[in-house]
């Protein structure tokens, strides 16, 4: 994966410099208002900038150029809008999941829950950490279509990605209610499970940045198209991957603390397969461990020792790979240089074989 590691070093390396004058600049801008909210920017500046692996961008770069994009600089200023959301995207995500780390340290609400605790309880630090946590994420999500206002584009390619963004901020939301609700409701469907992982995952993280790109290299809807059934194939696959990667992984892989999926009751393909192949026994040890509050690292050995015993986490990684699999047919479809393709075949191969 040598060439698809050589482009998102660089990609990433742009991405990062774009973002620091971004928030360089609203710093800036913050400190004419309060020393306080330019405290805020500056937390955000550096959280977006220690962790995530700009994969987004990258296939959105990746998208551009299948359409014949030829201004990488353009492609690159647009991008950052889409880190940017991904960024707001986590950001209220872990609020939801009651996280407090991401990218193997604090996150907004674990650096405000620390400094709050000093002065709060810690209901207080916690409930005023996780509001500051989201008026960051609505900022992130604010700046997006700053981002993409002041693009050097035609007007009626910004209107499209607005209108694209709109749409997938819409679909993501449907994703992260329907994972919401699966916590609270004891029933696995595997509709359901489908469902969520398509809006929350194929279409935000494959499907959407590369129509992102098809649309501002003024690609056609045939490709959009086309690239849109990888996408949703290929993105099954990557959440896959993360439902392994968050049940087995440690937390130097996930960035988030061992054990958060247990505590979260996240109903997952895994949970459904444990549900359908594990013994009366091995079910009652993961049953009462789903959805603990506090979640010790014996109770997230006994849990993988069962999925593993009954072939949940076999059955996961087959279906893993039966969607890549697929998504590498569907590339085929697509017309598309020998370079181009290869590096496709490598980010398909990557979302499924990934460490972190």
């Amino acid at each position: 994966m040598d060439k698809l590691r050589q482009f998102n070093s660089h990609v990433a390396q742009e991405i990062d410099l774009r973002l620091k004058i971004f928030f360089d600049k609203k710093i800036k801008d913050a400190k004419k208002i309060d020393p306080i909210y330019a405290k805020l920017l500056e937390d955000m500046e550096k959280f977006i900038l220690r962790g995530g692996k700009r994969l987004r961008p990258t296939l959105m770069l990746m998208g551009y150029r299948a359409a014949g994009g030829k201004n990488e600089k353009l492609a690159l200023d647009a991008a950052v809008a889409l880190e940017i959301f991904h960024n707001f995207v986590l950001i209220h995500d872990d609020v939801m999941d009651g996280d407090l780390k991401r990218y193997g340290g604090a996150n907004i609400t674990g650096i405000y829950d620390k400094r709050f605790s000093k002065a709060l309880s810690p209901q207080a630090a916690r409930h005023t950490a996780e509001a500051i946590a989201i008026l960051a994420g609505e900022l992130n999500e604010f700046f997006t279509f700053e981002i993409l206002t002041e693009l050097d584009a035609k007007a009626e390619t910004i209107f499209a990605l607005q209108r694209h963004f709109q749409k997938t901020l819409f679909e993501t939301g449907a994703g992260q209610q329907l994972d919401v609700m699966s916590s609270v409701r004891p029933e696995l469907s595997l509709s359901k499970i489908e469902k969520v992982n398509y809006y929350k995952t194929a279409q935000y993280t494959i499907t959407s940045p590369l129509k992102m790109g098809i649309i501002l290299a003024e690609g056609s809807d045939t490709l959009a198209d086309l690239f849109a059934e990888f996408g949703a194939e290929l993105g099954k696959a990557f959440q896959l991957a993360d439902d392994l990667l968050g049940m087995f992984g440690s937390s130097r892989q996930t960035g988030k603390p061992v054990g958060s999926d247990i505590r979260e009751a996240k109903q997952t393909l895994l949970m459904y397969y444990a549900k359908k192949l594990c013994s009366p026994g091995q079910w009652r040890e993961i049953e009462a461990r789903f959805g603990r509050e506090e979640i010790t690292s014996e109770d997230v050995k006994i849990v993988r020792e069962s999925l593993i015993a009954c072939g949940a986490q076999a059955k996961v990684r087959i279906a893993a790979e039966d969607y890549l699999a697929s998504s590498i047919k569907l590339l085929n479809k697509i017309q598309l240089d020998n370079e181009l393709r290869a590096l496709f075949v490598e980010f398909a191969n990557y979302c499924v074989a990934r460490k972190k």
